[in-house]
């Protein structure tokens, strides 16, 4: 927000963005995401696929009803960014073992 490349509809202000854009879907996405990342590499890119595709759709909706706005930033240009945040964040999930697959807690895909 503060390169100017989007605008979000703020009703609470919290770190220049909005706290319920912040908290509300980046939070609570990257949370879910942690903890039912599969172990396996297949299931993982299928899982970074789908998170993506669901995320920008997510994104193209709150475009429509207006409480995203791009300035100067565009859409595939924001697909390509999740792709590289998830895919990045698979990693950092997967080589810290924050998923509970790998521990045997009943947590994550094991296939």
């Amino acid at each position: 927000m503060k390169l100017n490349l989007y605008r979000v509809e703020t009703l609470i202000p919290f770190l220049g963005s909005s706290i319920s854009f912040t908290f509300g879907v980046v939070f609570i996405i990257g949370v879910l995401f942690a903890q039912t990342l599969p172990e396996s590499r297949l299931l993982q890119a299928l899982n970074i696929i789908a998170i993506v595709a669901l995320f920008s759709t997510e994104e193209y909706l709150y475009i429509r009803v207006g409480v995203l706005e791009y300035l100067n930033w565009s859409h595939p240009a924001s697909i390509f960014i999740n792709l590289l945040v998830f895919t990045s964040f698979t990693w950092l999930v997967t080589v810290l073992g924050l998923n509970r697959a790998g521990r045997g807690a009943g947590g994550g895909l094991k296939f």
